[in-house]
């Protein structure tokens, strides 16, 4: 069982902007190299300026700030997750031939660079199978260097700016886990909802197109029988037949509303999409991500997760308290017997419950339990014995999730519970990694020091996600693994750095103290 303790407010984020940019067909397994991502970036600068010089001089400044704003921004020290849409559109406003003809252009360059990207990621991700020499075995680990060889991250990050850039590039959607449907990409679990004769409404989700027709001409199903939508609001309803709403990927069973349960149902959405890109490495062995962005392996439906609204809280401590006696002190939970998360709607709360980063940090327990056969076999096993803390890390860092134009930035020292973080560094409070890495999930939940530890494993997690440019994000992710399938032990995550624990602490106080 996983829960949350509470968090303080966020803090806003400022961010500066860069060009991130690539050219070049992806390289095959023999073909060549592609060119440095500095020269790809130019490459594209430059196009992109010269479009947005024709732009202006033909009168279309629109044209011009759209083509000027794509770039991202250079943030330093987060991670910046992109939405990708299941197609290309072009604008309406963009309907004479002279701005047809830039637009066209634009895109052209765009496709050009995500073709470099998606070689640079095809090439991060054969990184894993490289086996170091017995000369670099024998010496010390370069302070600059990344303690593995796997880089698994940076393939699901370059994988996604390519798709970024271009949502058609067939070989990025197949490998990134998508499939077609006449003009558009979309997840294996929508496809086959579609291939069934369904259809998807944001306001009542996906069901037969029939049934949909009636849900909004007004009506609602009610166990077997038709009812006004008025009616069914008013009744009262109990878990065991509570309103259904169907995502994508959740089936949400509830006895809150049905816009309460759209609205859960994008949050839960969003969580998943920024979990794919962040902790992207994690659903698949290093070998398995390199078979799928050579285009040898495709993703497959998955059965649907789980989750449960409540109306209110006190409904949520009747139905959940024979099970956690504690669940009154907590506003979201992760049941792990049961493979659900739990939620209730409280639009009197302040905030109103459940608010985003409950529902970032409950979901992101539930897709890392539930993301791999290897480890949901063995999921009792998550954090038992040692290393829970990194299981609430993980979600404590979702919780920083940012909505932005171009999608989401995620972590920073200035985000999520990190600022407290430091005021515990600033009192003199910092748990030894050698000891936070002994315990298991019963010795961490009964801590006397609980609120503090949930302090400083955000700020942990901050610093293995980011520090250093991200220095030690594939051993964390590693780490995770191994905790999740149980077979860390308490010395694994300094092996996994190739770092004692002593001078992790060091490092993690610079990170948060500078």
């Amino acid at each position: 069982m996983w829960r949350r303790s509470p968090r303080p407010g966020r803090l806003a984020l400022a961010v500066g902007v860069v060009v991130v940019a690539a050219t070049v067909a992806a390289a095959g397994p023999t073909g060549p190299p592609p060119r440095s991502l500095p020269d790809l970036d130019a490459a594209f600068a430059g196009a992109a300026r010269e479009l947005a010089r024709r732009a202006t001089a033909e009168g279309h400044d629109d044209l011009a700030t759209l083509i000027s704003d794509w770039p991202l921004p250079a943030v330093a020290e987060r991670q910046v997750v992109v939405a990708i849409p299941s197609r290309i559109e072009t604008p309406a406003a963009i309907d004479t031939p002279g701005e047809r003809a830039i637009w066209s252009d634009f895109l052209a360059a765009r496709r050009t660079r995500a073709e470099g990207l998606f070689a640079h990621a095809v090439l991060e991700s054969r990184a894993h199978a490289r086996t170091p020499t017995r000369e670099e075995l024998a010496k010390p680990a370069e302070a600059t260097a990344a303690p593995l060889a796997q880089r698994s991250s940076e393939a699901v990050r370059l994988l996604h700016l390519a798709l970024r850039d271009d949502p058609d590039h067939a070989r990025g959607r197949e490998a990134g886990g998508w499939v077609r449907r006449d003009a558009e990409w979309l997840a294996p679990e929508a496809a086959k909802q579609l291939d069934r004769g369904e259809a998807y409404d944001p306001a009542y989700g996906w069901m037969p197109k029939a049934k949909l027709q009636r849900y909004r001409a007004g009506e609602r199903s009610d166990r077997g029988r038709w009812v006004a939508a008025d009616d069914d609001e008013q009744r009262p309803r109990d878990v065991k037949h509570g309103r259904e709403f169907h995502s994508d990927h959740w089936e949400i069973v509830g006895t809150a509303s049905l816009a309460d349960a759209a609205a859960l149902a994008l949050r839960l959405e969003e969580t998943r999409h920024v979990w794919r890109q962040v902790f992207g490495g994690f659903a698949l062995e290093p070998k398995d991500l390199e078979k799928r962005l050579e285009g040898r392996g495709r993703a497959a439906p998955q059965p649907p997760h789980s989750a449960i609204l409540c109306a209110g809280r006190g409904q949520y401590v009747t139905e959940l308290e024979p099970l956690e006696p504690l669940i009154g002190k907590t506003n979201g939970i992760y049941w792990l017997p049961t493979k659900t998360i739990w939620f209730f709607a409280d639009a009197a709360g302040d905030p109103p419950e459940p608010n985003p980063t409950t529902i970032h940090h409950e979901a992101t327990h539930q897709l890392f339990a539930e993301a791999r056969a290897d480890v949901s076999k063995v999921r009792q096993l998550a954090g038992e014995r040692c290393g829970f803390w990194a299981i609430e890390a993980a979600a404590c860092y979702l919780e920083t999730i940012e909505p932005t134009s171009f999608g989401w930035i995620v972590g920073g020292r200035d985000a999520g519970r990190v600022p407290a973080a430091k005021e515990r560094l600033d009192d003199g409070f910092q748990v030894p990694l050698e000891e936070l890495c002994r315990l298991g999930r019963k010795a961490f939940q009964s801590d006397d020091r609980l609120p503090q530890l949930y302090s400083q494993i955000a700020g942990l997690a901050d610093f293995f996600m980011n520090a250093a440019e991200g220095r030690y994000r594939e051993s964390f992710l590693e780490y995770l693994v191994r905790v999740y399938s149980g077979t860390a032990d308490p010395e694994t995550l300094s092996r996994l750095c190739r770092k004692p624990y002593a001078e992790l602490d060091a490092d993690y106080r610079r990170h948060l103290l500078r």
